[in-house]
């Protein structure tokens, strides 16, 4: 294995164990006395500045000479972001100020680093799945460490993720040096992507099922701490239920050309509304893993599948644009709407209220779109 394709392994690894560690947060905010909407705006600030922010990076790494200088200069930006909010749990404004701060600089970490890797393995004729695999387990890998290393107490999490972030930029470093193809070159226009009708279709059905995914991952971790879990119970059900990332991200090259992409977006919009159903319904361990077994076609149907697709379907000057700006929609708009409003709405009635009618609406959907989307020609 040479030594760009190991940095991208390393990469993904790296910066998904943080993100890892990420899942206690909202359990965090509860335990320094936030309020569910409170946690909620923490969630939703960051988001509506994403929606102005995100696509800027997009087009900021296509201008650049190298992609991963822009997420070089990001993540060590966000490090001290982090090392600052653990010094700030006391004071929600300076708090929101930090975190706000971090998330606007993580921004771009993960689609600039699909677009490289995207564009780099398809060059070398290697495949995208298994360096994206390395970030699956990586996540897995870092919920398991804060569940057991702060069992008892998350006092210090954000100073653990601020060493991983000062990692992630390690490895970001010693990238491939994949160019911006708009560097010294012709600009185009980020409005060039919505005059794609199917690009504007997968944009709504992923802000939909994302919608109802950032508010479970705003609110996962703090709704099994109501229900009596401990995070070291935490760290294993949200183990468990992605493991099944790991087979796919092993297939999930090949299994992509066996559908068009908006079957597969509607495959995960119909399992992923069973799922919410189910989480308002469980209430031990046992019952939560198996309703959330369906995760794997949140990561296949509205991640994976997509990325591929944008890095083949849109010119190469618009690369890191694209991936970003389905960023935008998926975890920023969509952050906006699951984070805040659910936040508000779980104050009114319940963390399982929220999931039940959310899981509803997105069944509804899914009867509503079945013939357009199964009908159509590929």
């Amino acid at each position: 294995m040479n030594r760009h394709l190991l940095s991208l392994y390393l990469y993904y690894g790296v910066y998904f164990t943080g993100l890892g560690f990420m899942t206690y947060a909202p359990k965090y905010y509860g335990a320094i006395g936030l309020t569910n909407a409170q946690i909620g705006l923490i969630s939703a600030v960051p988001a509506f500045i994403a929606i102005f922010v995100q696509p800027l990076w997009g087009m900021l790494s296509d201008r650049s000479a190298y992609k991963k200088n822009t997420i070089i200069f990001g993540i060590l930006v966000a490090a001290l972001c982090a090392f600052a909010a653990e010094r700030l749990s006391g004071h929600y404004a300076a708090l929101l100020t930090v975190l706000t701060l971090l998330s606007v600089f993580t921004l771009h970490a993960v689609p600039v680093g699909s677009a490289i890797s995207l564009e780099y393995t398809a060059r070398e004729g290697k495949k995208f799945g298994p360096i994206r695999l390395t970030g699956t387990v990586g996540y897995q890998v870092g919920i398991l460490i804060i569940g057991q290393l702060l069992s008892e107490s998350l006092r210090g999490l954000y100073t653990v993720y601020g060493a991983v972030l000062l990692l992630s930029a390690l490895a970001a470093f010693m990238m491939p040096p994949v160019r911006g193809h708009q560097h010294g070159e012709a600009r185009v226009s980020v409005w060039a992507l919505f005059g794609d009708k199917r690009i504007v279709g997968m944009l709504v059905l992923a802000f939909l099922v994302q919608t109802m995914a950032q508010f479970y991952l705003s609110f996962f971790s703090k709704y099994l701490g109501e229900l009596g879990m401990s995070n070291a119970v935490t760290g294993l059900i949200t183990i468990l239920s992605v493991f099944l990332e790991i087979p796919f991200l092993l297939v999930g090259d090949r299994l992509y050309k066996k559908l068009p992409i908006f079957k597969w977006m509607w495959i995960g919009l119909l399992l992923n509304a069973l799922r919410f159903v189910g989480m308002s319904y469980a209430r031990t361990p046992l019952a939560m893993i198996v309703t959330l077994l369906p995760c794997v076609f949140l990561l296949a149907s509205f991640e994976f599948f997509p990325a591929i697709y944008l890095s083949t379907a849109m010119p190469k000057e618009l690369s890191g644009t694209a991936q970003n700006v389905y960023q935008t929609v998926t975890y920023g708009v969509a952050r906006i709407a699951g984070a805040m409003l659910g936040g508000i709405l779980a104050d009114a009635i319940g963390i399982d209220g929220v999931f039940f009618y959310g899981g509803m609406l997105l069944l509804i959907v899914s009867a509503a779109t079945f013939f357009p989307i199964w009908r159509a020609k590929r």
